[in-house]
């Protein structure tokens, strides 16, 4: 009895430090990590619009050098660089007083002229009637004939002269040819001018022109019409848009390049001539696999995401297309009918087990 119960005590002995070493074991033993609970959405076919990358430089849809068009001395000037101006706003006025002096000669000149051919048209009434009868010889009645002929003449000439003064009169008035702002004034008062001198330049800004430069390659992508986006380095955030509306006929011999131009809307007159933009010019569209935004990670200067594949997450490095609303196409990384994760995506590990 002593006996048994000696062996059975030994047995415990040697049993029980072999249980506490298989606990150890079984808590050191790697557990499977728990499912993550996350929200997929399918990729999708989107159509997107192919670009082509230029570069452009804004320029005012009417730009012109305003001439004097008179000579004479600057009487007062009435607008700055930046002013707006209406069509036929004055600019500026200049003494033309030898030029009214020079209008009215010319008028009466005109007068006596014609006063000359009503007088010479009745003697040639006269000088008929007096040929008929044989009152005079014939080479008194050609030189009447012939005055009578070139009256009429020097009356127009007299006439066009009158009017040219007058003109010129009247352009002692500087006006503006159309609405837009004063880029620059180049007359002050007191100064005499010529009928070539430079006044001011004056620019259209609504509708603003962008001028392009296509290089020959890309030639047949280009068409009267096509829409493009655009933007200046003032307005950073902000995105333009316009339309080609002129395409020239030929490709420079130097460049290799072709002109064309676009009409973009400048209502708040944001825009200036002589901007710079860097432009997307829309040459077709493309079907391509798009996801939303939501599922995309940037980080470091990449663009990153996770797909589900046998339910694991598989990070995938992708190279995005253009938005479009709430989804961004995919140029490499996704395929169509993946499973991509747009919740808490920044989150998650590559090879996490999902539900």
């Amino acid at each position: 009895m002593i006996r048994s119960s000696l062996l059975l005590f030994l047995a415990l002995a040697l049993t029980v430090p072999g249980c506490k070493r298989g606990s150890a074991e079984a808590a050191d033993a790697p557990r499977e990590a728990v499912p993550v609970a996350v929200t997929t959405e399918g990729v999708t076919a989107l159509d997107v619009p192919r670009t082509l990358r230029l570069t452009g430089t804004l320029r005012g849809n009417r730009e012109a050098d305003l001439a004097a068009n008179a000579a004479g001395r600057v009487l007062s000037t009435a607008v700055e660089r930046g002013t707006a101006v209406r069509p036929g706003q004055v600019l500026a006025t200049l003494d033309v007083r030898s030029a009214k002096l020079s209008a009215s000669e010319a008028r009466a000149q005109a007068d006596s002229a014609r006063a000359q051919q009503e007088q010479a048209q009745d003697e040639c009434g006269t000088y008929e009637k007096l040929k008929e009868k044989g009152a005079i010889s014939d080479l008194e009645y050609q030189q009447k004939v012939t005055q009578c002929r070139t009256l009429p003449l020097s009356v127009e000439a007299a006439s066009a002269r009158a009017e040219l003064a007058a003109q010129n009169v009247g352009d002692g008035v500087i006006r503006a040819p159309f609405a837009g702002i004063i880029a620059e004034r180049f007359i002050e008062v007191g100064q005499f001018v010529r009928q070539d001198s430079k006044v001011a330049t004056i620019v259209s800004l609504d509708p603003i022109r962008l001028e392009l430069l296509v290089p020959e390659a890309d030639v047949a992508k280009v068409r009267e019409g096509s829409e493009l986006r655009f933007s200046v380095s003032a307005y950073p955030e902000r995105r333009f848009s316009g339309k080609i509306r002129y395409v020239s006929g030929v490709v420079s011999r130097t460049t290799r390049d072709l002109v064309v131009e676009a009409l973009v809307a400048n209502e708040d007159r944001s825009l200036m001539p002589g901007m710079f933009a860097d432009v997307e010019l829309v040459v077709g569209t493309d079907n391509l696999p798009s996801v939303p935004k939501a599922a995309v990670i940037a980080q470091d200067g990449q663009s990153r995401l996770f797909v589900v594949v046998n339910g694991r997450l598989e990070e995938r490095l992708v190279s995005l297309g253009p938005v479009t609303g709430e989804r961004v196409a995919v140029l490499r990384g996704v395929k169509l009918d993946d499973k991509v994760v747009v919740s808490d995506a920044a989150a998650l590990t590559n090879g996490q087990k999902v539900q």
